[in-house]
């Protein structure tokens, strides 16, 4: 007995160390040369990292590159079909995020689906978003969104069209604070809508590698806040607290409604009663607090930058514009406002709102995502836990699929006068299992206030001492987490022969929704 289970075990650890040394046989995905211990550390930006890797792979001709920072190894796609087979049909294998020690340790956001390990909390906070933002419950949406577009943002472009940053600001964030926690919003200023920003910013900064050094040392989190350098640690709990702040004082305050009986419909609402008499109510309880939390930040920024992006592309192409003020004017006419049942009709507009998210992806290197084993594709072996950015970016600035991809060309996604299914720009929202579930709702918003900006005001660039336009120059953030406009300036002004105040006098003066 004892010379079997010798020999079982001496045969059962050969196998093991021969699949593992058959892997490793395999080479790693092209990549620059490498220095012990440090990898590439030291060769890669901390800025326009989607450009580094873009140029990077057009040096070695591959879609799919291998670099290492420290140990970690990390994996590149530029390639939209191999994002495919990679993210989508092995997404088992692709579905993870990788673990902030910055974000996950020390700030504790690990309870916010985006960035949670794959599993089943994750599976569950995924589902409760999509049962109440289905397709099939879009309508009352929809009727949100529009409701503030023309209560809050087309007034307020009227009365101020200088501050139409802080307008977007104001629209998306009032609508995204009703329908996910059905609370009270001012038209302008409104306190909470503020609040957000800048705890939404450094959590994004929290996350990157060469923000901090503790998330690329460790054990660095072990000293103490008062040891010189370890100014990260106060960092992480001020955000932790902003954190904590705009994650539960909504809540609390829908809460409170619900037991007044006066609480609106939202999803927080919803949510909640459609779990109350489920036996695990109070975990499900908090998946629905830090989930509210999260559809709130996630929409917030990105659908903000694809509204300035639309803007700033107005006022670069006059043409363009005046080609989709000429669609709208023929679909809706002179004296309605557009909805939404006229998006079918507006296959031009649609078009442009491609590109727009073509020409510039919000998020160019997508959120990152993390192997939970080993795997072999096309000869290349990639580790488990590998760090794996889907450039999207590249894929969408491919010129095989878009020739002078610089160029901002809606007719791309257009024949014979009808737009045109496209599957390479699904990257824009992501892949696999991962892949951003509100994306519908995003593209609903941005639809609906680009259609009514347009049916009402033009955009024109601000004119010089002498009289003369001033060329405006696209330029954008240079973090590769988002990608926004940078402030720019331009006129809008209400369009020729459009009786704007006549058009809004039902929706003026509205302060609070």
């Amino acid at each position: 007995m004892a010379l079997f289970i010798f020999s079982f075990c001496l045969c059962l650890a050969i196998h093991i160390l021969y699949r593992y040394r058959q892997k490793r046989f395999f080479p790693r995905p092209p990549g620059p040369f490498g220095w012990p211990l440090i990898g590439n550390a030291l060769q890669l930006p901390l800025e326009r990292m989607h450009i580094f890797y873009e140029e990077l792979g057009r040096k070695f001709g591959s879609g799919i590159l291998y670099v290492e920072a420290l140990g970690q190894p990390i994996i590149i796609i530029n390639d939209v079909q191999i994002a495919i087979d990679l993210l989508e049909k092995r997404s088992l294998i692709y579905s993870s995020r990788p673990r902030s020690v910055m974000l996950h340790d020390l700030i504790k956001a690990d309870k916010f689906f985006g960035i949670m390990e794959y599993g089943d909390e994750w599976k569950n906070s995924r589902r409760i978003f999509q049962q109440y933002f289905s397709s099939k419950n879009m309508l009352r949406v929809e009727d949100k969104i529009l409701t503030f577009v023309r209560t809050f943002f087309l007034p307020n472009i009227l009365e101020d069209p200088e501050n139409f940053d802080e307008h977007i600001r104001s629209c998306i964030g009032g609508a995204s604070l009703s329908l996910i926690y059905g609370l009270p919003v001012q038209r302008i200023n409104d306190p909470f809508i503020h609040s957000i920003a800048e705890p939404s910013k450094r959590s994004g900064e929290a996350a990157s590698a060469g923000k901090y050094l503790v998330n690329v040392i460790p054990i660095l989190k072990y000293i103490p806040e008062w040891m010189p350098g370890a100014t990260f640690k106060r960092v992480a709990r001020e955000i932790r607290a902003d954190l904590n702040r705009i994650t539960n004082v909504p809540f609390e305050n829908v809460l409170k409604n619900m037991r007044d009986g006066t609480a609106p419909e939202s999803f927080v609402s919803v949510s909640l009663e459609d779990h109350r008499h489920r036996p695990n109510f109070e975990m499900q309880e908090i998946s629905i607090k830090y989930a509210a939390a999260q559809i709130f930040g996630g929409a917030y920024d990105t659908t903000i930058a694809s509204m300035k992006t639309f803007i700033l592309v107005m006022l670069m192409y006059p043409d363009i514009q005046q080609k989709v003020h000429e669609e709208i004017d023929s679909v809706i006419g002179f004296d309605e406002l557009p909805d939404f049942s006229d998006k079918v009709r507006l296959p031009y507009l649609s078009a442009v709102l491609k590109e727009l998210l073509r020409w510039n992806p919000i998020t160019p290197l997508v959120i990152p995502h993390c192997t939970t084993a080993d795997d072999v594709y096309e000869g290349y072996y990639i580790p488990k836990g590998s760090l794996v950015l889907a450039n999207a970016h590249a894929m969408l600035h491919n010129p095989d699929n878009y020739p002078n991809p610089e160029e901002f060309r809606p007719e791309r996604f257009m024949k014979g006068g009808a737009e045109i299914l496209d599957p390479f720009t699904a990257g824009v929202f992501g892949f696999g299992r991962r892949i951003c579930p509100g994306s519908h709702v995003a593209q609903s918003i941005l639809y609906i206030i680009a259609a009514s900006f347009l049916s009402l005001f033009d955009v024109k660039p601000v004119l010089d001492d002498d009289g003369r336009p001033v060329q405006v120059k696209p330029e954008f953030t240079t973090a590769s987490l988002q990608s926004a406009p940078l402030p720019f300036k331009c006129q809008i002004t209400p369009r020729e022969g459009k009786n704007v105040e006549n058009l809004l006098q039902d929706y003026m003066g509205v302060d609070v929704l």
